[in-house]
């Protein structure tokens, strides 16, 4: 994951130096655009320039935040690409560095084109945030995009993305890789985790199979001041 703010713009990174240099960046600031906050790939300068890659598409700034009370968590299902995608999720206590996305109107409904059409993700907004902010305007309400399958759950607890910084976690955190070999073992299989995660892109219903186990434990998202889009 990027360690400071960054706009990209038709794949070009450029980090972000000031209040000033970000309002230079965006060729006039952050007035009109909407902060989604990005707990997963949509963190990543090769995600969104994937996402956003032509030049039309326009500037995509994305500033980092420190985000209390909630953590990047892995969700209760597969991606199609194999492996367990990324969720945000109430988290009492912890301060979990994440960034926001900061959309045009435009961008925004394209980001949802990616997002939610498959029925795993949904789209609202998040009331009463406490964060901190590197760069830009002050965080107290953002869009976030929550899975529907909700968070995975080991023991009965949350499992929190190593990738992904943060203080005073309550539940160990593990990397990708760790967290499949904890599924391979918990559900006695007897591949490996390339095998398994092959296995989840070639066959889909293995891959829901699998899912459907995730499925049994999840915790919901659980937050009075998240307000799903009509």
């Amino acid at each position: 994951m990027p360690d400071r703010s960054f706009v990209i713009h038709a794949g070009h990174v450029q980090p972000v130096d000031s209040d000033a240099h970000l309002h230079d960046l965006t060729g006039g600031g952050l007035e009109g655009r909407v902060p989604v906050i990005a707990c997963g790939s949509n963190q990543a300068p090769s995600a969104l320039a994937w996402k956003f890659a032509r030049p039309e598409d326009g500037p995509v700034p994305v500033v980092r935040l420190e985000l209390k009370n909630f953590d990047s968590v892995y969700c209760a299902h597969f991606a199609r690409y194999g492996s367990v995608p990324a969720t945000l999720h109430p988290a009492p206590g912890t301060v979990v560095t994440l960034f926001v996305n900061w959309l045009t109107p435009a961008q925004l409904a394209h980001m949802h084109t990616t997002e939610t059409t498959r029925g795993n993700y949904v789209y609202g907004e998040l009331a009463n945030l406490e964060a901190e902010v590197e760069f830009g305007p002050a965080v107290r309400r953002a869009g976030a995009y929550i899975c529907t399958r909700g968070a995975l759950a080991i023991d009965g607890r949350p499992v929190p993305l190593a990738e992904v910084p943060a203080r005073d976690r309550s539940h160990p955190a593990l990397a990708q890789r760790d967290l499949i070999q904890r599924l391979v073992a918990l559900h006695g299989l007897a591949d490996t985790v390339e095998t398994f995660v092959q296995r989840n892109i070639d066959d889909d219903d293995e891959r829901a199979r699998r899912a459907a186990l995730l499925h049994r434990d999840a915790l919901p998202f659980d937050y009075p001041a998240f307000h799903k889009a009509d």
